[in-house]
């Protein structure tokens, strides 16, 4: 299983994440046409761990990024709250959390990085 599979059935199994999403979850972005809120997400980097015996990686450690996104700063917070409860209930490690603001579209997004061991 893969670092972004883990990720999408954490949320996908979360009741209070589908309560809010429903089914709007996706790798990456948030096709168009789709409305919110919605959770995207993507990994930004990969660590891998090796021996002195061998340079074939034993280990990884994949750093996500997932961006919680409502039309309200509050709905996405709320959103980023079960979040937060549903992947750190599966191994993943929180290490970041902030607000952005798409001024053009009006959408607010809270953006939580992750990390998971593998």
């Amino acid at each position: 299983m893969s670092a972004e599979s883990d990720l999408y059935t954490a949320l996908s199994g979360a009741a209070a994440v589908t309560a809010i999403v429903s089914t709007r979850i996706y790798p990456d972005v948030v096709p168009q046409e789709q409305t919110i809120p919605s959770v995207a997400f993507a990994r930004l980097g990969t660590q891998y761990e090796t021996t002195i015996h061998s340079a074939t990686p034993i280990a990884q450690t994949s750093t996500l990024e997932i961006a919680c996104m409502d039309d309200k700063r509050v709905d996405a917070e709320t959103l980023a709250d079960a979040v937060v409860t549903a992947v750190t209930g599966a191994r993943f490690r929180l290490l970041d959390r902030r607000a952005e603001l798409d001024n053009e579209n009006g959408i607010w997004a809270t953006v939580l990085t992750v990390e998971y061991d593998s």
